[in-house]
C-alpha cells in the first residue's frame, strides 16, 4: 500500500489503481501463503512432502529465472546482473491481483527492487465477439503482418484501442483507420510536401535562407506544434499511454495538413506568380517537411518502417533515432530535390476484405 500511495503511477492505467487498494484492505489482515496442502500437483515443499509450492509462486518466479542462462548461478545478484528490474511490465488486466499484489510483495520478501510500472491490457475481440476456435474467428498476427505489414499492424493495436481497456478488431476499422492516419494524414503529406519542393526548388535549402529575418518563423503554426509535441509525447511513452502519444505526434501532420490548405503552395508557385510568392511558398513547404521529420522520429516506436522511409525519403539516412532528434532544426533536407517521390505509405483497399 506505501509503494502505491508513493509511486501512484506504479499500476497503468492509474484508472486500476483504485481497484487494487481495495484488494489490499480486504487481504491485509492475512498472510500469502506460498504453499498449497489442497493438491498433489505442483513442486514439493522441501522438508514437507504434504504441501506443494503454490501455483503462482513458482510462475511468478519465471519472471526471474528466465533472465538467467544456462551456465549462470540461480542467485538473486545474477538476477540483477542480467536486467532485473523490468522498466514495464505487461500483463492482462484478468490476472491484475497476482501481478500487483502477490508478485511486488515477494520481490519485496526478497529485498529486489520492483517494476516501475506495472501495465494491464484488456481483451481482444473480433467484430464484437469473444475470440475462439470454436467461432472460427481468431486474428492470427502473422498472416495479417504478412498481408497488411508490420506497422499497420503495430500501429493499429497499439495506438488505435483505448489504453488499458478491452479493444475491438475488424478489417473495416482496421484499415479506415490505418488508410486515415498512415496513408492520407501523413503519407500524403510527405508526397505532397516533396513533390512541390522537387519541381520548383533548385538547391536543397533552409527555410532560414528565403527569408532575410527568421523572426518570421516564430509563431509559424507547424513550429510550433513540433516543439511542443516531444515532451507530451515523451509524457506519454512513459506512462505507456501510446494511442495519446500517436495522436499527439500526428497532431504535427494535422496542423501542417491545415497550413498546407491555408497556404496553397501549388498556386504560389505557377509560372505567372511573383518571385516573393513562389518563396513564401518554398519556405512554407521546408518548414512544414522539418514538422514531418520530428513526427516521423516521434512516431518511430510504433512505425519504424514508415518512420524510415520518411526519413529516407527526406535524405537524412537510415542512422540510429535518439530523442535527440525530436528537436526543432533549420537544417538543410538533402531530400528536397530529386525525382518524383515514392509514396512511403499505399492506401490499402477495403473492397477486398469486406466481410472477411
Amino acid at each position: 500500500r506505501q509503494h502505491l500511495e508513493e509511486n501512484p503511477d506504479f499500476i497503468l492505467p492509474t484508472s486500476r489503481r483504485s481497484q487494487v487498494l481495495v484488494w489490499l484492505e480486504e487481504d491485509n489482515k492475512r498472510d500469502f501463503s506460498i504453499s498449497r496442502a489442497s493438491t498433489s500437483w505442483g513442486i514439493p515443499v522441501p522438508g514437507d512432502d504434504s504441501q506443494v509450492i503454490y501455483v503462482w509462486f513458482d510462475a511468478l518466479l519465471g519472471y526471474l529465472s528466465s533472465l538467467l542462462g544456462p551456465e549462470d548461478p540461480a542467485t538473486l545478484d545474477t538476477v540483477l546482473q542480467r536486467g532485473w528490474p523490468a522498466d514495464v511490465h505487461v500483463i492482462g488486466k484478468d490476472i491484475m491481483r497476482f501481478h500487483a499484489i502477490y508478485w511486488p510483495a515477494m520481490l519485496m520478501s526478497a529485498g529486489l527492487p520492483l517494476p516501475k510500472h506495472i501495465c494491464t491490457h484488456g481483451f481482444l475481440t473480433k467484430d464484437g465477439l469473444k475470440m475462439g476456435k470454436s467461432l472460427g474467428n481468431v486474428v492470427e498476427p502473422i498472416p495479417l503482418v504478412n498481408d497488411f505489414g508490420s506497422d499497420a499492424v503495430r500501429f493499429f493495436f497499439s495506438s488505435c484501442l483505448s489504453f488499458g481497456l478491452d479493444g475491438d478488431f475488424s478489417y473495416e476499422t482496421f484499415i479506415k483507420r490505418v488508410n486515415s492516419s498512415l496513408a492520407n494524414e501523413l503519407g500524403n503529406l510527405v508526397h505532397r510536401i516533396l513533390t512541390l519542393l522537387r519541381k520548383n526548388l533548385a538547391d536543397p535549402a533552409s527555410p532560414l535562407d528565403l527569408v532575410d529575418d527568421g523572426a518570421v518563423f516564430d509563431d509559424h503554426p507547424v513550429r510550433t506544434a513540433a516543439e511542443k509535441a516531444p515532451e507530451a509525447v515523451a509524457a506519454c511513452y512513459e506512462q505507456t499511454d501510446i494511442p495519446k502519444a500517436v495522436a499527439t505526434a500526428l497532431e504535427i501532420a494535422t496542423v501542417a495538413n491545415v497550413r498546407m490548405n491555408e497556404v496553397e503552395p501549388w498556386a504560389k508557385l505557377k509560372k505567372n506568380t511573383s518571385d516573393e510568392e513562389k518563396s513564401l511558398a518554398l519556405r512554407e513547404l521546408l518548414v512544414m517537411a522539418e514538422g514531418v521529420r520530428i513526427c516521423a522520429v516521434l512516431l518511430s516506436p510504433v512505425t519504424p518502417g514508415l518512420s524510415a522511409k520518411i526519413l529516407a525519403e527526406f535524405g537524412l539516412g537510415q542512422g540510429q533515432l535518439s530523442w535527440k532528434d525530436t528537436a526543432w532544426r533549420w537544417d538543410v533536407i538533402p531530400g528536397s530535390v530529386g525525382p518524383k517521390p515514392t509514396p512511403v505509405f499505399q492506401r490499402i483497399d477495403l473492397e477486398a476484405w469486406q466481410g472477411k
